[in-house]
């Protein structure tokens, strides 16, 4: 398609700037429900799914389907999904785990995953990610066709060839054409593989939406994003559940997620970047694409003293991201955060838990590349613990120890070489941890309770 200078010039402003007040979600009138099958919505997803074919070098889905819902069907497919991404019993004891180091609070792992589910607004996919759940308002059949001169939408139809909506369809249709079937089961792993999966499914958006004006190098140059295109459409609702952790690894899944797949697709185009997609499955491997991707270090689980007859509640990861998002949020410096992940080849986080539930202790286990980057991130962990308790102090409590003792629970970081170790848990349980309830109190008394 051959496109004047003014037009592809109005076909970037409708996109990029003045079209964002015009094309927000409630422009268009709500029609009358659709009972049924919806045989225009199933023609124009489907469409859209072979162009996205196309450009991702997959072949299309003959059996796409799209199908109207309303907002409560849509949350409620939303909520199962992410239930098969962090199932609630381990959110709530990941939760527990993040709540002892200041990621937030209990509920944060759990949002992450609903927020994750729920994806972009206005559309999501069902319960088991096969088809496509479209609000009522989008997709309509004369959505664009109005005179241009009075509708947004209609302009930006005639200048690009593609509706507003389409690209949102587009993005789901690269998910289900690129996407892995199986959930990763840690938060480094989860955020990962939804930063590269959330961007190329908004690469092959913008070149739906950008190729017929010729555009798509500067797609995948970078040059223009999904956060400036279409008021926001291709990025996931600010309204999204969860504090302020969960927002910062939203921004990443979607902002640098797409700068990463840009960066790949541009190198060499979607076969090259689905193929990276396949061995980069840890945030750093995702930050770092001038680094080959490398396995992360295997950590041995924490072995408890018998007067602690505790079971694990959870086992996760946090990743290069996550140590990023904790460091910046507790002490309010990015660049500190980025220094502290930066040499990550390891962690485990673990939740600990009493049979019955009436007690835990968090031990976060992380292991460096070299004992510099091990000492850079002990001072960051020491930092971020008095950002968050201002005014109290970390001091020595022995060779490679520092705690900061509260009253309901104590914070004990440990270095070794290349491993730091952040343990907190109440007092007397930390004093067990350490074997010092035996040193203070000598042998225990004949009773029911646990050995000391």
């Amino acid at each position: 398609m051959i496109v004047r200078p003014s037009a592809l010039a109005c076909a970037i402003a409708l996109v990029v700037g003045g079209g964002r007040a015009a094309l927000g979600q409630d422009a268009a009138p709500t029609p009358e429900p659709v009972k049924g099958a919806d045989v225009e919505l199933l023609r124009t997803v489907r469409s859209v799914g072979d162009r996205i074919a196309t450009i991702v070098g997959r072949q299309a889905k003959a059996d796409l389907v799209a199908v109207r819902a309303d907002e409560g069907v849509r949350a409620a497919a939303a909520k199962a999904r992410a239930e098969t991404l962090c199932p609630s019993t381990v959110a709530a004891a990941r939760g527990r785990a993040w709540k002892d180091l200041g990621l937030g609070g209990i509920d944060e792992p759990a949002d992450l995953a609903l927020s994750l589910a729920l994806d972009l607004p206005g559309m999501t996919l069902d319960a088991v990610g096969t088809r496509l759940l479209v609000d009522p308002n989008r997709l309509t059949p004369g959505s664009g066709r109005g005179d241009p001169n009075e509708d947004a939408e209609a302009s930006l139809l005639l200048a690009t060839g593609v509706a507003p909506d389409e690209p949102v369809a587009g993005h789901y249709a690269a998910h289900l054409l690129t996407d892995d079937a199986s959930p990763p089961r840690t938060t480094d792993a989860l955020v990962a593989r939804a930063a590269l999966s959330e961007g190329t499914a908004n690469v092959a958006s913008l070149i739906l939406l950008f190729g017929g004006v010729g555009l798509e190098a500067e797609v995948v140059g970078g040059k223009l994003r999904p956060e400036d295109a279409l008021g926001g459409r291709l990025v996931a609702s600010a309204q999204h559940p969860g504090g302020p952790a969960v927002g910062a690894f939203i921004d990443f899944i979607y902002l640098d997620g797409f700068a990463q797949a840009a960066a790949l697709a541009k190198s060499g185009e979607f076969r090259r970047l689905l193929a990276e997609r396949k061995t980069r499955r840890t945030t750093r491997d995702v930050m770092h694409l001038d680094r080959p991707p490398a396995p992360a270090a295997s950590l041995p689980q924490p072995v408890l003293p018998p007067a602690l007859p505790w079971t694990v509640a959870d086992q996760d990861t946090l990743g290069e991201e996550g140590i990023v998002v904790l460091v910046s949020l507790l002490t309010g410096k990015d660049n500190l955060g980025l220094m502290a992940g930066d040499g990550w080849a390891g962690d485990a986080l673990w939740r600990f838990e009493a049979p019955d539930g009436s007690d835990g202790l968090t031990i976060w286990s992380t292991r460096w590349i070299s004992a510099d980057e091990a000492k850079d991130f002990e001072y960051a962990l020491e930092r971020s613990l008095m950002g968050r308790f201002p005014g109290e102090e970390v001091h020595d409590a022995g060779p490679g120890v520092r705690i900061l003792a509260r009253p309901d629970r104590q914070y004990r970081i440990d270095t070794k070489d290349i491993d730091v170790t952040l343990t907190v848990a109440a007092p007397a349980i930390d004093a067990v941890l350490r074997g010092e309830a035996q040193k203070k109190k000598g042998p225990p008394a004949r009773s029911s309770a646990p050995k000391k």
